[in-house]
């Protein structure tokens, strides 16, 4: 390890600086190796209630199957925001917030020191834990948590604490904004950090979502920690998160993983709003699994604006049972490959009828989109995951492996229509079919594969769905 490290400089490792290029080579073998040492070197913190992430952060890999049907509630996009934080000396809070990966760049610096993607404060040398407050996006049940540390690998948050709260609108201006917020450099007063901390314990009951854990440094091989929400945690409804750095450092990413809670008659229900998008996110719609996400997840669809690029859509891989020469069916001018095809299961915000237009968007997808679409229905408020994932082709689902309920019967809305490359194809009454009844679910199928940007339905809200 110390030859290892001569050779890269400790001080980069310490802290991420100006290296050689030919020295990146070997990040990836040395900081698998540095991870087991900093673990085994490591004094254990005396405090109590202090939990390790082996205990807190387990069975990592089914926790990322589950968030992969939620919702990241802290999502900027959503319109999410640091109302408070008490010090952004190296980097803002505001950058936990973004939707992509944590960049770094070896070679950027500033007058206050190296230039980090993530909430970084400055060593603390004063009493007290550094914390900021996440005003959430949309408000929701948060069923899950995501902390990224990547990059910072020796200056990362040695351990977290999450708090949330439901804080009444009229409540938000309880907890002032200090006018250098957002602003790399800066930090609060004294005064500005009690009167922020009173007003915070003023507006409303705060709730352990996390208690406090060790962060591992952020390395690529380990720096993404996943944590469960209790049950009895994840079943009411907040708008706000309190972050605690213990004591001070840099958290890259925090994502909070969950569902949008509505009020049905205020915001959803028919009678109330008219039609609305029925799987919209900001809705409260949901995608509970698909096919194949090689290249973009299905949730993305749900989102309420267009994407950047498609990075932003659902696309699949090239479907490996595609025919070896490609023929057209004469009849329909559609592509003749039977059975083959990717597929995603949406679930609406509310159950539904009446549906009158679907919209369906390949921005972006110019030499990927798919052929042809088919997008079915059916009403199936009580039916698991498991049942309505059930379909006679190949997934990357594990949670369909036994399914005991009843087969869910699909009803086609669209039938199978062809696609255009970088288009948003609107279909009226005159392409869809009149359902048989009330849905709470669709299925999109596209073939052979391909990219989707976003999925649209607008209906009627009718009743409530319940929580699955």
């Amino acid at each position: 390890v110390k030859m290892v490290r001569a050779f890269l400089g400790v001080r980069v490792m310490r802290k991420p600086g100006v290296f050689p290029a030919h020295k990146m080579a070997l990040m990836r073998s040395w900081s698998a190796l540095s991870v087991r040492s900093w673990s085994a070197l490591s004094v254990p913190l005396k405090k109590v209630g202090l939990r390790e992430v082996s205990s807190a952060s387990k069975d990592t890999t089914l926790l990322q199957q589950r968030f992969l049907e939620l919702m990241d509630l802290a999502d900027e996009r959503l319109g999410a925001s640091i109302l408070f934080a008490t010090d952004e000396w190296f980097a803002v809070a505001k950058n936990m917030l973004k939707p992509g990966a944590p960049t770094f760049d070896p070679d950027a610096f500033c007058t206050e020191g190296k230039v980090m993607d993530g909430w970084e404060s400055r060593r603390r040398r004063s009493a007290g834990h550094d914390w900021c407050i996440i005003q959430l996006g949309m408000a929701g049940s948060i069923h899950g948590l995501e902390i990224d540390t990547a990059w910072f690998t020796g200056n990362q948050v040695p351990a977290v604490r999450v708090l949330a709260a439901e804080v009444e609108p009229s409540a938000l201006r309880l907890v002032p904004m200090r006018s250098t917020l957002g602003t790399r450099g800066s930090a609060a007063s004294y005064g500005e950090i009690e009167s922020a901390n009173e007003a915070a314990e003023k507006a409303a009951e705060w709730v352990e979502l996390l208690p406090i854990t060790r962060l591992r440094p952020g390395y690529i091989e380990s720096s993404v920690h996943y944590f469960e929400v209790a049950a009895e945690h994840a079943s009411r409804r907040f708008t706000h998160l309190r972050v605690n750095a213990h004591p001070d450092g840099g958290i890259a990413r925090l994502r909070a993983w969950g569902t949008v809670a509505r009020d049905y008659e205020r915001e959803l229900a028919f009678g109330a709003v008219g039609k609305i998008d029925l799987v919209s996110a900001i809705n409260g719609g949901r995608a509970i699994g698909c096919s194949n996400r090689h290249y973009g997840e299905p949730r993305n669809l749900l989102r309420l604006e267009r994407g950047a690029n498609m990075g932003e859509g659902w696309e699949t891989a090239r479907n490996p049972n595609r025919p070896a020469q490609i023929e057209t069916d004469i009849a329909t001018g559609l592509v003749h490959m039977p059975g083959v095809c990717d597929w995603c299961v949406l679930r609406l915000c509310a159950v539904g009828e009446g549906i009158e237009e679907v919209v369906i968007d390949t921005q972006h997808y110019k030499g990927n989109f798919p052929e042809s679409v088919l997008v079915e229905a059916t009403f199936a408020p009580v039916a698991s995951s498991a049942s309505l994932l059930q379909k006679s082709r190949n997934t990357q689902d594990d949670s369909q492996d036994e399914a005991e309920d009843e087969p869910i019967t699909w009803w086609e809305l669209l039938p199978r229509t062809k696609l255009g490359p970088d288009a948003e194809h609107r279909f009226g009454p005159s392409e869809l079919a009149e359902l048989p009844g009330r849905v709470t679910h669709m299925r999109l199928s596209i073939f052979p594969d391909g990219g989707i940007m976003r999925f649209r339905a607008f209906g009627k809200a009718v009743a409530p769905l319940s929580p699955s």
